[in-house]
């Protein structure tokens, strides 16, 4: 069996197929060593292609106060007033450092759960895309490219198939996704993309 880096679907079935071939080997053997190689493989690539997000701290809730079998009411001493509460669980209030340390402390819920990013209505605290500034490289070279600044802004706000059909805006998050934007409009300026 040859061991390849997984680099599309096709890739990764052939290696759970192996996987699956391989998975009762020893360790320490070169059956063994070769399951733990295609094992690492296939973590890369679902993490990159298949990301599992942290439970909301709600949803967690919720699970484990049916799990203990608990009220509304039976978490007003980790959380405040009833009205708290039904905030809280309703998505329309986000959880207060003492409620963490309350919750946690109090009934052993998992700190890691309760400190992961809400997805509630409202409550969104992903970062959103600053406004490109007219100094930024990105918008120098952009405006350059484009010769435009509405038609840049209109292709920040189109999808790209180079940047995996997102929009270029949406990858301004990062030093390294910016640095591809980057490189896709210099790709643009030389003719390698319309």
């Amino acid at each position: 069996m040859e061991i390849k880096l997984i680099r599309n679907e096709d890739d990764y079935q052939d290696a759970l197929r192996q996987i699956k071939a391989l998975w009762n080997a020893k360790p320490d053997t070169p059956d063994g060593d070769r399951l733990e190689t295609l094992s690492m493989l296939v973590h890369k690539y679902e993490e990159e292609h298949y990301p599992i997000d942290e439970p909301d701290p709600v949803d967690y809730i919720k699970v484990r106060m049916e799990e203990l079998g608990l009220r509304h009411e039976d978490l007003v001493p980790y959380i405040g007033s009833r009205e708290s509460v039904t905030e809280v669980l309703d998505g329309k209030r986000p959880l207060s450092l003492e409620m963490i340390r309350s919750l946690h402390y109090g009934l052993g819920f998992s700190l890691k759960a309760l400190i992961a990013a809400p997805s509630g209505p409202g409550l969104n605290t992903e970062p959103q895309p600053q406004p490109l500034k007219l100094e930024d490289p990105i918008a120098i070279k952009g405006i350059e490219v484009f010769e435009d600044e509405d038609a840049f802004q209109r292709w920040l706000n189109t999808r790209n198939t180079a940047l995996g059909k997102e929009k270029p805006i949406d990858w301004l998050d990062t030093p390294e996704k910016k640095k591809q934007v980057l490189n896709v409009l210099v790709c643009i300026e030389h003719g390698m993309y319309s």
